[in-house]
């Protein structure tokens, strides 16, 4: 398996710390604020897991929230829907072992949203709001909201835009949550991967502060400008922190 990688987390330009972290194979990144986006090549043997996780504004702990739970599936090897059931439900255990013997953290949440590289194709995931989009020919979401607003969308009430603005776009329904018994909503869809393919993982700070169109003229370019334009986009509102990672398909 062949992949080119650009990838970047920051605070924003309006927010003091960073509550978001990113899974690359075998290492997470998080507790800093980047200027300018990383890339490197990667080469190895599938499955290979990527993730972003939007630890929760507003409740204690959200940058551990984060980082805990991409560390719990940093070795995890996921090759079907029902590994990230599994996985997604002992890394919500794993944070609820972390708040019994730090109580200052029990509430702490995160959101997470990725995709598994495998020999078959790909496996994305979400929990809360972090998305993936799939670049071919146009610009497609591969996940669901898990808010207060998407089920609006859902019901036909608002459209695809609103969900940048509307006021209930930041009530999760579904999150990672430490210290509580909440039912844990996880979505899952097998994709068809082709090389030259790309993938956009990111936090809602990314995509709430760009249009749709913005992100479709973003990813038409060359990888490296496409991080560029992403971020510079992003950055001009700032106001949550922003963390991405792309993916392009070199081959199998």
């Amino acid at each position: 398996m062949k992949l080119r990688i650009f990838y970047l987390t920051s605070r924003g330009r309006l927010r003091h710390t960073n509550e978001d972290a990113l899974l690359l194979p075998g290492r997470v990144v998080s507790g800093l604020s980047m200027d300018a986006p990383a890339g490197e090549e990667f080469t190895g043997e599938p499955p290979a897991l990527f993730a972003v996780a939007d630890g929760m504004g507003g409740l204690p702990c959200g940058e551990v929230a984060s980082r805990l739970t991409l560390e719990y599936l940093k070795d995890r090897k996921i090759t079907s829907p029902e590994d990230i059931q599994r996985e997604l439900a002992k890394a919500k255990e794993f944070l609820d072992t972390y708040v019994e013997r730090e109580s200052r953290c029990r509430g702490m949440g995160t959101a997470v949203a990725g995709v598994s590289l495998t020999d078959r194709g790909a496996l994305v995931f979400n929990v809360g709001d972090c998305r993936v989009y799939l670049r071919r020919d146009r610009l497609l979401r591969l996940t669901e909201d898990h808010t207060e607003a998407y089920e609006l969308f859902r019901r036909g009430a608002i459209g695809e835009e609103d969900l940048r603005e509307h006021p209930l776009r930041n009530l999760l329904t579904s999150a990672l949550m430490g210290g509580y018994p909440d039912e844990l909503l996880i979505y899952t869809r097998p994709v068809d991967v082709r090389e030259g393919d790309l993938l956009l993982l990111c936090s809602d700070g990314l995509w709430g502060e760009m249009s749709l169109k913005e992100m479709e003229d973003c990813t038409s370019l060359r990888e490296e400008e496409t991080a560029g334009c992403l971020f510079g986009k992003a950055y001009r509102g700032g106001s949550d922190n922003i963390s991405f990672i792309l993916i392009r398909v070199l081959g199998g």
